[in-house]
């Protein structure tokens, strides 16, 4: 069911890429399902075509960018609120970019009518995914077989303000009421669960890095979730990673191989470039099928020439001819933990999404920056659908009145600026209080006393991350649980700054006697710390002003 039982009201999830859109509901089972278009597909491409006066979306369009990419629209929705550049006019391949009145960039394509008379349609990236959002609006509609009421639409997390304002407006024009507006690595995370099992004796504090790596690039982001609360920590982007780099390895691979074959060069668009718009869109398929097969075939019919096209690739050669290409991913997703203050030690978990990162060799090179405590998570669903299903929940999460959308995901709450917690030795922190930890924050430890004192010595501090130190690969293995045990003692922090110290002088100790320590800090960042011992109600508590 895609609308909350008491309201009423169908909500869906969206994900609108620059290659491919997903839509997503909540089903009667209460998990996100991505539904079909049209054609039956998940993944409705980010297309839109004119051909005389008929205007194509999704599939039919990109049908039609192979023999008419003159008037086809491509990668609209990364020019939103842009002006005008030559860079961006080369990016997509398709329609003719020009400056608008404005100075924005937008899509020149020829309308011819019925009498063969032409026109040009001048559209703004707005207009245009006006356009796209209108259709899928209707697509969602027609599944459903009822009004859509509202939706959660994510959006890539390095849209600027006016991109994000173009993209309520174009929401707007299509007849959508936009419910919230949330980052795509936020999304990610909801739809991995993060959070969900968040209570009030365990925050369930994770951060995570959420690697997507989708058609034209990757965005590394970091995310720490807190209490069920999430906040954006830093991300870092690359063009030099991208489904289309990926693409472009098999492309030359197989044009080479059509080459011998023929003696046709198919790289040669000098006189005509519809055989490598063939072949682009033919190794999609061969790249998708590589990440869950050993070998996957790739044939085009009538490539160049009048000749058939029929090949095959297996994965490991795949994986040595693409392997060069993915030095920038791992660069962007170490410069982007470094930039939030962290090292990949304090990295609990790695979401993928992004339809590139199905691949394998992708995944283990990523994996391979962590250390063993890092879990990889691949299982939110089919990984280019991850987005939209995250966007789902957000609106299940809506109608159910359990988030207000007025909050708005993409506000940045004060947060904890560095670890707080009790300092136990000179060279090692417990944390208590995570950096990045939203806004007011409360946090309760147990802490056991040494046999027969009854002096209790507190001493509260900042701290700051350090590395796991290096594996000796030499050494010998022991048993898997003593393994376990030395994983848990690594430290993670060390103090950097005592803040309090504080002696709770007790009546009667056992062996039971148990001190419950509480941190809070309120929106105006002072920490205050309260140790009490339950059984008597004995307690301090010391104030420390904002730093």
């Amino acid at each position: 069911m895609a609308s909350g039982s008491e309201s009423k009201k169908t909500y869906i999830g969206l994900s609108v890429g620059n290659h491919n859109s997903v839509i997503a509901i909540i089903n009667k089972e209460h998990r996100a399902e991505v539904i079909a278009n049209e054609d039956g597909e998940h993944k409705t491409p980010t297309y839109i075509a004119f051909s005389g006066e008929e205007e194509y979306h999704g599939s039919q369009a990109k049908h039609q960018f192979v023999r008419n990419a003159k008037n086809t629209l491509v990668g609209f929705r990364d020019l939103l609120g842009k002006q005008y550049s030559g860079d961006a006019a080369k990016h997509t391949g398709s329609a003719r970019i020009e400056a608008g009145a404005d100075g924005k960039a937008q899509f020149v394509v020829t309308i011819e009518n019925d009498e063969g008379q032409s026109n040009e349609l001048r559209l703004a990236a707005e207009d245009a995914m006006e356009r796209y959002l209108r259709r899928l609006r209707t697509t969602a509609e027609e599944y459903l077989g009822r009004k859509i009421d509202g939706v959660v639409l994510a959006h890539p997390v390095g849209f600027g303000e006016e991109q994000k304002s173009a993209l309520q407006a174009a929401c707007q024009k299509a007849g959508l009421e936009l419910l919230q507006l949330i980052p795509e690595p936020v999304a990610c995370a909801l739809q991995y669960g993060l959070g969900s099992d968040a209570s009030h004796d365990d925050a369930k504090d994770t951060v995570a890095v959420v690697v997507d790596v989708g058609g034209t690039g990757a965005d590394v982001s970091v995310v720490g979730v807190h209490g069920g609360l999430f906040t954006l920590i830093g991300s870092v982007h690359t063009d030099e990673v991208s489904g289309e780099i990926l693409d472009e390895v098999l492309v030359k691979h197989f044009a080479g191989e059509f080459k011998k074959q023929t003696g046709i060069d198919v790289l040669d668009t000098t006189n005509d470039s519809r055989p490598i718009r063939k072949l682009r869109q033919a190794v999609e398929l061969t790249k998708k099928t590589l990440s869950s097969a050993t070998a996957a075939p790739c044939a085009v019919e009538s490539l160049s020439g009048g000749m058939d096209f029929n090949s095959n690739i297996n994965r490991t050669r795949f994986d040595i001819m693409s392997g060069k290409t993915y030095a920038p991913l791992l660069d962007a997703i170490a410069k982007a933990i470094e930039q939030a203050g962290y090292t990949p030690s304090h990295i609990d978990q790695v979401l993928l999404c992004g339809g590139a990162a199905r691949i394998r060799k992708l995944q283990s090179r990523v994996i391979s920056l962590f250390p063993e405590s890092t879990v990889l998570r691949d299982d939110g669903g089919e990984l280019d659908e991850v987005i939209a299903s995250g966007c789902a929940e957000q609106a299940a999460l809506i109608a159910q009145g359990i988030t207000d959308p007025a909050s708005g995901a993409d506000v940045q709450a004060k947060a904890v600026a560095k670890p707080l917690g009790l300092q136990v030795a000179a060279d090692k922190l417990i944390p208590v209080l995570l950096k990045d930890t939203p806004l007011p924050a409360s946090r309760t430890v147990k802490v056991a006393l040494p046999a027969g004192e009854k002096r209790a010595y507190i001493a509260v501090s900042e701290g700051e991350p350090i590395a796991l130190p290096p594996v000796d690969e030499d050494s010998e293995d022991e048993d898997e649980d003593a393994a376990e045990t030395e994983e848990k003692e690594h430290i993670l922090y060390r103090p950097s700054k005592l803040l309090a110290e504080m002696v709770l002088e007790l009546e009667k100790v056992d062996a039971n006697t148990r001190l419950l320590v509480k941190f809070f800090v309120g929106t105006d960042g002072k920490l205050t710390v309260t140790a009490t011992e339950p059984a008597s109600g004995q307690s301090i508590t010391a104030e420390i002003p904002a730093q």
